[in-house]
């Protein structure tokens, strides 16, 4: 299909604004739909007055985590950073990875839980952890990454839809 779906583990402002700067330098001719989900304990409000505005569209999910922040208030700030873009609330992350299957570039920041969650939907990590995600016991290795920026990884997806 082409599509780039781009991870990144940015959870707070700094990290975000780090990742800002590499859409713009990697992908400046293409604005990305975004896949955002952050726990609640972040200073998510100022994330998404960073992140919003450089996307095309904004998926707002859960974090699988019980410190998951409220879709409905992400949404909320997602709109006010970015009017422009459509804003949706998904159940669940792959709720949102379908509704962004046809995109040419999809940037999942935010909490590094996402990320895991992401890893696993793509087929890209053993799933089904429990707890808090067990991230750090997490061992597989996503087939040719390309790092970016920071903790940026690049996630080219076969033609037939296989990572």
């Amino acid at each position: 299909s082409g599509q780039t779906i781009l991870l990144d583990g940015a959870h707070n402002p700094d990290g975000c604004a780090v990742l800002g700067r590499h859409i713009e330098l990697h992908f400046g001719h293409l604005k990305p739909a975004m896949i955002l989900g952050m726990l609640g304990g972040k200073n998510w409000t100022a994330m998404c007055q960073i992140l919003a505005p450089l996307a095309s569209r904004v998926n707002v999910v859960p974090v699988a985590s019980r410190r998951t922040s409220s879709t409905a208030e992400l949404a909320a700030a997602c709109r006010r950073a970015n009017p422009a873009a459509p804003v949706v609330e998904h159940p669940h992350l792959r709720a949102a990875l379908r509704a962004t299957h046809r995109e040419p570039l999809v940037v999942i920041p935010g909490s590094i839980y996402l990320a895991g969650e992401a890893l696993e939907a793509l087929a890209l990590a053993p799933s089904k952890a429990s707890g808090e995600r067990l991230l750090n016991e997490w061992t597989g290795q996503p087939p040719e990454p390309v790092m970016g920026a920071g903790s940026t990884g690049k996630i080219r997806r076969h033609p037939e839809g296989k990572a």
